[in-house]
């Protein structure tokens, strides 16, 4: 995540996060790790616990699309 650009809303407006069986899967376990530490920060930034919550809905079969949104997120 070095030299990433800064945003200024966690997803994009308009993008729908749905389950792609078909894209290339991702190590799920790093994604759990990345949502989780998101969930810890919800207690102090709740601006981001909509996001967050529609990351963890995707916790069984994480794509590279879904590692790239929450990625987005940090």
């Amino acid at each position: 995540m070095v030299g990433c650009n800064v945003v200024y809303n966690p997803i994009v407006p308009g993008f729908k996060l749905v389950t792609n069986f078909a894209g290339m899967a991702v190590d799920n376990t790093l994604y759990m790790q990345i949502v989780g530490s998101l969930m810890y920060l919800t207690s102090t930034r709740p601006d981001i616990m909509f996001v967050v919550n529609l990351h963890s809905r995707y916790l069984a079969h994480p794509t590279e699309i879904h590692i790239q949104a929450v990625k987005r997120v940090l």
